[in-house]
């Protein structure tokens, strides 16, 4: 099980505020919904409409925590060096079409389970978005740093991306919102940056990375 000290990096507590603000604004609306209930069978009007709101809202605060649950309940991964490039070419072979461009030739320190999981959530987001097919996967090297770049044509729809990586903004696919905080967190812990940007007409995810020994 996580301990405390393990959530009290900046990334994992920046996690565990969205996660907690998350859940708290689906309780907070079914509290309001089942006042109203309660004053319409006061009047003697039918609650159904009221009742129904706040199990949907219900609904979305338990879907939420399930998805949190496992990460804030694992135990912490230690860190290790691992090559990158493997990994990255593991996780586009799981969708067929994705290109995989370049190589990184570097290896990086971090949690290889977690680091693992980040590309992977980085590339279905990107299929799920734009079909396999259009999807690139570019791997390099710089200044210290190596890099995987997820692309696809689109668009982010929202000049906030922060607002990407909050749990709840997970309404379409798998791993939008958890999967993507989460990826963002392991990223940090590894020392490294994820980010979202709109490039033109497509969409790019970038996973940055110190470079580990040689």
């Amino acid at each position: 099980m996580a301990h405390i000290d393990d959530l009290a990096t900046p990334a994992r507590r920046d996690f565990l505020k969205r996660f907690f603000h998350d859940i708290a604004t689906p309780l907070s609306a079914v509290s309001l919904h089942l006042e109203g209930a309660d004053r319409r069978v006061r009047r003697g009007i039918d609650p159904t409409e009221s009742l129904t709101v706040a199990r949907t809202e219900l609904a979305k605060a338990f879907d939420l925590f399930d998805r949190g649950r496992e990460f804030l309940l694992e135990d912490p991964e230690p860190a290790a060096p691992f090559d990158l490039d493997p990994v990255a070419a593991a996780a586009a072979a799981e969708h067929p079409g994705v290109r995989l461009e370049g190589a990184t030739g570097a290896s990086v320190i971090g949690g290889h389970r977690a680091l693992a999981a980040a590309l992977a959530a980085l590339i279905v987001n990107a299929v799920e978005a734009a079909g396999a097919e259009s999807v690139r996967v570019l791997l390099g090297r710089e200044d210290g740093h190596v890099f995987a770049r997820v692309e696809n044509p689109g668009s982010l729809q929202t000049d906030n991306t922060d607002a990407l990586f909050s749990p709840k903004s997970a309404r379409r696919g798998k791993v939008w919102g958890m999967g993507l905080s989460r990826a963002r967190v392991a990223a940090a812990d590894a020392g490294g940056t994820l980010r979202i940007e709109q490039d033109g007409d497509r969409v790019v995810a970038t996973l940055d990375l110190p470079e580990g020994p040689r």
